[in-house]
């Protein structure tokens, strides 16, 4: 029996941290909590959680977030 291949996306969760003025808006919206905050900053502590719905990107005023597919 030959085996089923799965087909799934992996996305690259960047945060610019010049960028970031740690408005905590992506923490506050990202539904699978890929975020955390540390030393003001948001940082992408689980970054395998991304959907790649890209509201963080879409939330971030300061377009420090950058989502990538890959």
């Amino acid at each position: 029996m030959p085996k089923e291949l799965i087909d799934f996306e992996i996305y690259l969760v960047y945060v610019d941290s010049e960028k970031c003025d740690g408005c905590e808006e992506c923490i506050k919206y990202c539904s699978v909590d890929v975020f955390d905050f540390f030393v003001n900053k948001a940082v992408p502590a689980r970054p395998r959680n991304c959907l790649g719905c890209r509201t963080c990107e879409a939330v971030c005023k300061s377009k420090a977030v950058i989502i990538t597919e890959i």
